[in-house]
């Protein structure tokens, strides 16, 4: 067996929880290279928002280090600093960026096991995401999860709950009625387990933004819960429409009118159930850690 080349890399002005030795790019580099962990001469260096303004990459800048930014969330890099960046964003930028939203994170693509302490923990085999067992028989209709009370969501919670009393559980921080909040962060194994009570997930980004797409929609896809979806106006690129609810184009009152329509229907949600998450079933081409790898291999030539 030929030995792998070499790879040194650090991870600066990420999240805190970011494990250096177990994460997407960590593993995804490890598919092709004996990768090592080098602060003081790195080939690659990867950095994030600067969530404690630490200004970890400015000591790379210059430097014969690769920089690659990565973002889940809605913001993007000073494109003068990067040599490649993993963001939200459709617009190429000069053949600097790549699309890679930070749902697609959450799959375990290198059959790690699950840590809850990690910084995205591997929540999913991506053969059960296509397989898709459909459940019924779920015991609650809707949910609403939050640490946040942002954006569309202070509208659209107080009409959906006048519309179904009693029957949107918030079992996050924001407006919680059931006396606890579900432990851990927003993408534990509990949160998943949660949601696979209900027919409905509440799925609202912070934000409404081209290209951004979050966990929101995906981690009840997981579970067969069907996600009423606010945020990316075109998330066609990412799913198969005809799986989810999606709320973009609709009024607060139209939204509850659509879930209405489906619960007198058992044919009709037993349809949408049936919709495959991925239009063809396959995960689109751009979340592939396969082609992700080829786009940072051709920054190393």
């Amino acid at each position: 067996m030929a030995l792998k080349e070499t790879i040194k890399v650090n991870f600066v002005d990420f999240w805190p929880n970011l494990f250096k030795e177990d994460n997407y790019f960590y593993n995804l580099l490890s598919t092709k290279y004996d990768v090592i962990i080098d602060e003081n001469d790195p080939d690659i260096v990867f950095y994030s928002v600067d969530y404690f303004r630490q200004n970890g990459i400015g000591r790379y800048l210059g430097t014969r280090a690769k920089i690659i930014y990565y973002s889940g969330e809605n913001q993007l890099p000073n494109w003068d600093n990067v040599d490649l960046a993993f963001s939200f964003s459709y617009d190429e930028h000069g053949g600097k960026n790549y699309r890679l939203p930070l749902w697609s994170l959450h799959i375990n693509w290198f059959d790690r096991p699950y840590i809850e302490e990690r910084d995205q923990a591997y929540l999913h085999d991506p053969k059960l995401l296509l397989e898709k067992p459909i459940n019924v028989n779920k015991e609650k209709l809707c949910n609403f999860v939050y640490s946040q009370a942002k954006g569309r969501r202070l509208s659209f919670l107080p009409v959906m709950s006048d519309r179904f009393p009693n029957a949107v559980e918030c079992g996050g921080s924001v407006y919680n009625n059931t006396g606890s909040k579900i432990p851990g962060r927003g993408d534990t194994i509990q949160k998943i387990e949660y949601l696979d009570n209900f027919k409905y997930t509440i799925s609202f980004e912070n934000e409404s933004a081209s290209g951004y797409q979050t966990e929101k929609i995906f981690h009840p896809m997981m579970v067969n819960s069907i996600p009423i979806y606010w945020g990316n106006p075109t998330p066609e690129t990412d799913f198969n429409v005809e799986s989810f609810v999606f709320a973009n184009k609709l009024t607060d009152e139209e939204v509850c009118d659509k879930i209405q329509e489906i619960e007198n229907d058992e044919e009709l949600y037993r349809h949408i159930l049936s919709q495959p998450w991925f239009v063809g079933n396959d995960f689109p081409d751009f979340v592939k850690p396969e082609n992700v790898l080829k786009r940072i291999q051709e920054i190393l030539k």
